[in-house]
């Protein structure tokens, strides 16, 4: 079983990604491309480091029953990505701004719509489902996986989007994968400095257009 040789989310830990984000050199995408955040949320899931979740419902406009961040476009009152983040939490979660402690924000990423998603890196605390008010008919449920869950390598694949071998990660619920792995995956290398081992489940198919 792979294991984390660290604490990352102890005050040290949290220290250490924040330094490591002001310092980094972050892929920015063009000005001109419409923008939207994401919240990614650490936690602790008793006592073990672990990741906020939410998939999405049937009926929502785009990324129809996927696994995603909390997130969504910037508005015009929106000061920042970091803004745009901490109000899609709330809006989706029901976690005020107030209890989260921002890291930092990460690289740009392209959505499939055509959307330059910057990430946000908090830590929320304990990752209690009795917090949680998910926003109906955006977000189905919410569920947290620890680090541990997501670096194992029996519970992580590969897909191919387009000409793009992706992430793909198994360890929850519902599968995670598009736009949310691609952004797991570099924190969790990048922001986090663990070590993935490669995948040890099949690659995936493809998902359908």
């Amino acid at each position: 079983m792979t294991s984390i040789p660290h604490r990352p989310l102890d005050s040290a830990g949290r220290a250490r990604v924040r330094a490591r984000l002001a310092e980094l050199d972050r892929r920015r995408l063009p000005d001109d491309v419409p923008r939207a955040a994401v919240l990614v949320p650490f936690g602790l899931k008793g006592e073990a480091p672990a990741l906020l979740f939410t998939k999405r419902t049937d009926t929502v406009g785009t990324h129809k029953g996927q696994v995603s961040f909390p997130g969504g476009h910037m508005e015009p009152d929106d000061k920042d990505e970091v803004a745009c983040a901490l109000r899609e939490l709330h809006e989706e979660l029901g976690l005020a701004p107030e209890h989260v402690e921002v890291l930092g924000p990460f690289h740009d990423m392209m959505s499939i719509t055509g959307l330059r998603v910057t990430p946000v890196l908090g830590f929320v605390g304990a990752l209690d489902p009795a917090r949680l008010r998910p926003l109906a008919g955006e977000v189905q449920e919410a569920f947290a996986l620890t680090l541990e869950e997501l670096i194992d390598p029996t519970k992580r694949a590969t897909q191919m989007l387009g000409d793009l071998r992706a992430p793909y990660f198994a360890a929850g619920p519902h599968p995670i994968w598009g736009l949310t792995a691609l952004i797991l995956d570099e924190v969790l290398r990048e922001a986090l400095s663990l070590e993935l081992a490669e995948p040890a489940l099949p690659m995936v198919p493809s998902p359908r257009r």
